[in-house]
């Protein structure tokens, strides 16, 4: 079964990016708001892709890393 769901940890281990660009880009360029299930934080692999794919100038390398 595919992966539907990033940890925090996770979504910035395959973007390669720290948690203050992560911030950033939810604050300034529209990426998916995380969502909370009790304490944990999370985001849907469905809605990272989505935004990574209208921006694959930007992203292309980190798109590519999941085809």
């Amino acid at each position: 079964m595919e992966q539907i769901i990033f940890t925090k940890e996770q979504l910035l281990e395959e973007l390669g990016i720290v948690e203050n660009t992560l911030r950033a880009m939810i604050e300034h360029n529209g990426f998916p708001h995380p969502r909370k299930m009790r304490a944990k934080l999370f985001w849907l692999v469905s809605e990272v892709m989505e935004w990574l794919s209208a921006c694959p100038k930007a992203w292309g390398g980190a798109q590519d890393a999941h085809e």
